[in-house]
């Protein structure tokens, strides 16, 4: 999976907000589709070196504003 490969963290923003934004950016581009697997939190937190409740953080919110939904083991885009 290349989804976050691309993406450079900066000090100002909140982690959590840039991860929220990147994942916007690539629905906007095509890149993440309708029932594309992400990684899980604590995959995520590894890929990126970051805290998993970071990571918990940012899926929420995408949760929240409907974005995503997760299930038993997956991470999927709605």
């Amino acid at each position: 999976m290349r989804v976050f490969s691309d993406l450079i963290l900066n000090t100002r923003d909140p982690v959590y907000l840039q991860l929220v934004r990147y994942v916007h950016l690539q629905i906007c581009r095509g890149v993440l589709r309708d029932g594309d697997a992400l990684p899980s939190r604590r995959e995520l937190a590894v890929l990126l070196g970051i805290n998993p409740n970071t990571a918990q953080k940012a899926y929420k919110a995408l949760e929240e504003e409907g974005i995503m939904h997760t299930a038993v083991s997956y991470t999927h885009l709605t």
